[in-house]
């Protein structure tokens, strides 16, 4: 008897747990809305000096860079020119 009782409780709340679930997997979500667009009044001038700086700085970076890497690539060119010599005098 008190067997029947849980057993009777516990699908009872089963099935109800089961169906709320499923409830609220079917209802509709709620609409979302973009967020108000908000204007920037920038000066040209400015802009146009930190985007003309930026490029400036980046052309310094890149040839840096690739100066480095030229170094690297002929560098070891020499060095097995170098030992070649020796090892043939």
């Amino acid at each position: 008897m008190v067997t029947r009782k849980l057993l009777t409780a516990s699908a009872v709340g089963l099935s109800v747990g089961l169906l709320a679930q499923h409830a609220t997997g079917a209802e509709i979500p709620g609409v979302q809305k973009a967020p108000q667009a908000t204007e920037y009044v920038v000066d040209s001038q400015l802009f146009r000096n930190e985007i003309d700086g930026y490029v400036r700085d980046l052309n310094r970076q890149l040839r840096e860079t690739l100066s480095e890497d030229l170094r690297r690539e002929l560098s070891p060119k020499i060095v097995l020119a170098s030992n070649e010599l020796r090892a043939r005098s």
